[in-house]
Protein backbone atom coordinates (compact mmCIF):
# COMPACT_ATOMS: atom_id res chain seq x y z
CA UNK A 1 0.00 0.00 0.00
CA UNK A 2 1.34 3.36 -0.96
CA UNK A 3 1.71 6.34 1.38
CA UNK A 4 -1.33 8.05 -0.68
CA UNK A 5 -3.51 5.61 0.04
CA UNK A 6 -3.03 5.28 4.09
CA UNK A 7 -4.46 8.47 3.64
CA UNK A 8 -8.30 9.31 2.80
CA UNK A 9 -9.05 12.27 0.86
CA UNK A 10 -10.96 13.68 3.04
CA UNK A 11 -8.09 13.03 6.14
CA UNK A 12 -5.43 14.61 3.85
CA UNK A 13 -7.64 17.71 3.16
CA UNK A 14 -8.30 18.04 7.09
CA UNK A 15 -4.52 17.74 7.46
CA UNK A 16 -4.18 21.21 4.63
CA UNK A 17 -7.14 22.88 6.76
CA UNK A 18 -5.33 21.98 10.30
CA UNK A 19 -1.95 22.90 9.06
CA UNK A 20 -3.35 26.50 7.48
CA UNK A 21 -4.81 27.22 10.59
CA UNK A 22 -1.63 26.56 13.14
CA UNK A 23 0.50 28.10 10.72
CA UNK A 24 -2.27 31.27 10.99
CA UNK A 25 -2.55 30.79 15.03
CA UNK A 26 1.50 30.45 15.66
CA UNK A 27 1.75 34.19 13.12
CA UNK A 28 -0.60 35.96 15.66
CA UNK A 29 1.96 35.31 18.54
CA UNK A 30 5.01 35.35 16.65
CA UNK A 31 6.39 38.90 17.59
CA UNK A 32 7.83 40.17 14.60
CA UNK A 33 9.91 43.78 15.28
CA UNK A 34 11.55 45.06 12.07
CA UNK A 35 13.78 47.08 13.69
CA UNK A 36 15.46 43.80 14.82
CA UNK A 37 15.99 42.35 11.54
CA UNK A 38 17.18 45.66 9.96
CA UNK A 39 19.94 45.98 12.45
CA UNK A 40 20.42 41.93 12.82
CA UNK A 41 20.78 42.14 8.85
CA UNK A 42 23.13 44.85 8.30
CA UNK A 43 26.55 43.28 10.43
CA UNK A 44 26.75 41.07 7.67
CA UNK A 45 27.97 41.26 4.09
CA UNK A 46 25.44 41.43 1.41
CA UNK A 47 25.70 37.39 0.29
CA UNK A 48 25.58 36.13 3.51
CA UNK A 49 22.63 38.81 5.10
CA UNK A 50 20.56 38.09 1.70
CA UNK A 51 20.80 34.09 2.61
CA UNK A 52 19.92 34.93 6.02
CA UNK A 53 16.78 36.94 4.86
CA UNK A 54 15.62 34.48 2.60
CA UNK A 55 15.69 31.78 5.11
CA UNK A 56 13.53 34.47 7.48
CA UNK A 57 11.92 35.40 4.66
CA UNK A 58 10.18 31.61 3.74
CA UNK A 59 9.67 30.70 7.74
CA UNK A 60 8.20 33.77 8.74
CA UNK A 61 6.03 33.97 6.12
CA UNK A 62 5.05 30.44 5.90
CA UNK A 63 4.29 31.05 9.89
CA UNK A 64 3.13 34.78 9.77
CA UNK A 65 1.30 35.36 6.93
CA UNK A 66 1.11 38.95 7.16
CA UNK A 67 4.90 39.42 8.06
CA UNK A 68 5.40 39.70 4.75
CA UNK A 69 4.98 43.26 3.66
CA UNK A 70 7.07 43.86 6.54
CA UNK A 71 9.55 41.66 5.48
CA UNK A 72 9.40 43.45 1.82
CA UNK A 73 9.62 47.11 3.36
CA UNK A 74 12.90 45.72 5.40
CA UNK A 75 14.70 44.48 2.62
CA UNK A 76 13.80 47.48 0.37
CA UNK A 77 15.52 49.80 3.09
CA UNK A 78 17.80 47.29 3.49
CA UNK A 79 19.30 46.07 0.03
CA UNK A 80 17.66 48.81 -2.19
CA UNK A 81 14.92 47.91 -4.89
CA UNK A 82 17.44 45.58 -6.90
CA UNK A 83 18.99 43.65 -3.86
CA UNK A 84 15.51 42.81 -2.42
CA UNK A 85 13.84 41.77 -5.72
CA UNK A 86 15.92 39.15 -6.30
CA UNK A 87 16.21 37.58 -2.28
CA UNK A 88 12.09 38.14 -2.56
CA UNK A 89 12.24 36.37 -5.78
CA UNK A 90 13.85 33.59 -4.30
CA UNK A 91 12.02 33.11 -1.12
CA UNK A 92 8.86 33.01 -3.28
CA UNK A 93 10.00 30.63 -5.38
CA UNK A 94 11.27 28.37 -2.55
CA UNK A 95 7.32 29.25 -0.71
CA UNK A 96 5.85 28.30 -4.00
CA UNK A 97 7.64 24.67 -4.03
CA UNK A 98 6.27 23.85 -0.87
CA UNK A 99 2.89 25.38 -1.07
CA UNK A 100 2.01 23.98 -4.34
CA UNK A 101 2.91 20.54 -3.21
CA UNK A 102 1.58 20.77 0.34
CA UNK A 103 -1.75 22.12 -1.40
CA UNK A 104 -1.33 19.08 -4.27
CA UNK A 105 -0.75 16.22 -1.95
CA UNK A 106 -3.47 16.84 1.13
CA UNK A 107 -6.09 19.03 -0.67
CA UNK A 108 -6.20 18.16 -4.82
CA UNK A 109 -7.77 14.92 -4.36
CA UNK A 110 -10.37 15.90 -2.08
CA UNK A 111 -11.71 18.65 -4.19
CA UNK A 112 -11.30 16.30 -7.38
CA UNK A 113 -13.87 14.41 -5.80
CA UNK A 114 -16.30 16.69 -3.82
CA UNK A 115 -16.38 19.60 -5.94
CA UNK A 116 -16.24 18.27 -9.36
CA UNK A 117 -15.59 21.45 -11.10
CA UNK A 118 -14.67 22.42 -14.30
CA UNK A 119 -10.63 23.88 -13.61
CA UNK A 120 -10.19 26.94 -14.97
CA UNK A 121 -6.40 26.13 -15.98
CA UNK A 122 -6.04 22.69 -17.15
CA UNK A 123 -3.05 20.52 -18.37
CA UNK A 124 -4.44 20.53 -21.81
CA UNK A 125 -5.03 23.53 -21.92
CA UNK A 126 -3.08 26.14 -24.53
CA UNK A 127 -3.21 29.10 -22.91
CA UNK A 128 -2.31 28.18 -18.98
CA UNK A 129 0.68 29.91 -19.66
CA UNK A 130 -0.83 33.43 -20.13
CA UNK A 131 -3.60 32.87 -17.62
CA UNK A 132 -1.16 31.83 -14.91
CA UNK A 133 1.34 34.50 -16.16
CA UNK A 134 -1.60 37.41 -15.61
CA UNK A 135 -2.53 36.30 -12.64
CA UNK A 136 0.98 36.10 -10.79
CA UNK A 137 1.89 39.82 -12.59
CA UNK A 138 -1.42 41.50 -11.20
CA UNK A 139 -0.87 42.37 -7.20
CA UNK A 140 -4.38 41.03 -6.55
CA UNK A 141 -4.48 37.56 -5.53
CA UNK A 142 -1.00 37.14 -3.09
CA UNK A 143 1.58 34.32 -4.09
CA UNK A 144 0.60 32.49 -1.33
CA UNK A 145 -3.02 31.51 -2.59
CA UNK A 146 -1.93 31.37 -6.04
CA UNK A 147 0.70 28.72 -4.70
CA UNK A 148 -2.01 26.80 -2.68
CA UNK A 149 -4.80 27.38 -5.77
CA UNK A 150 -2.66 25.70 -8.23
CA UNK A 151 -1.74 23.12 -6.33
CA UNK A 152 -5.19 21.57 -6.31
CA UNK A 153 -5.64 22.15 -10.31
CA UNK A 154 -4.54 19.62 -12.97
CA UNK A 155 -1.50 21.68 -14.20
CA UNK A 156 1.98 19.96 -13.54
CA UNK A 157 4.05 21.62 -11.26
CA UNK A 158 6.93 22.30 -14.23
CA UNK A 159 4.10 24.05 -16.00
CA UNK A 160 3.44 26.52 -12.97
CA UNK A 161 6.76 26.75 -12.05
CA UNK A 162 7.63 28.51 -15.32
CA UNK A 163 4.96 30.74 -14.93
CA UNK A 164 7.50 32.13 -12.32
CA UNK A 165 9.04 34.46 -15.14
CA UNK A 166 6.30 37.02 -13.94
CA UNK A 167 6.86 37.35 -10.57
CA UNK A 168 9.97 39.41 -10.62
CA UNK A 169 8.45 41.92 -12.53
CA UNK A 170 5.78 42.26 -10.07
CA UNK A 171 7.84 42.19 -6.89
CA UNK A 172 10.54 44.58 -8.89
CA UNK A 173 7.99 47.72 -8.73
CA UNK A 174 6.64 46.98 -5.87
CA UNK A 175 10.44 47.12 -4.32
CA UNK A 176 11.35 49.81 -6.43
CA UNK A 177 7.83 51.78 -4.36
CA UNK A 178 8.93 50.59 -1.01
CA UNK A 179 12.84 51.60 -1.75
CA UNK A 180 12.04 54.78 -2.85
CA UNK A 181 9.70 55.97 -0.06
CA UNK A 182 11.66 54.21 2.84
CA UNK A 183 11.95 54.54 5.88
CA UNK A 184 9.80 57.61 6.08
CA UNK A 185 6.95 55.30 5.52
CA UNK A 186 7.83 53.35 8.56
CA UNK A 187 8.57 55.34 10.88
CA UNK A 188 5.71 58.10 10.51
CA UNK A 189 3.24 57.34 7.24
CA UNK A 190 1.39 60.48 7.80
CA UNK A 191 4.52 62.78 7.09
CA UNK A 192 4.34 61.39 3.61
CA UNK A 193 0.68 63.35 3.27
Amino acid sequence: MSNRQLLSPNLKFFLLIVLLFVCWLIGRYIPFDIEFYKQFLAQYPLALSGLIFVVAYVIMTFFVWFSKDLFRLAAAILFGAYWSTLFVWIAEMINLVILFHISRNLGREFVEQKFKLKPVVTADDGHYFWRVFALRIVPIIAFKFLDLGFGLTKISFRKYFISLIASPLRIFWVQFILAGVGDALFKDPLAMF
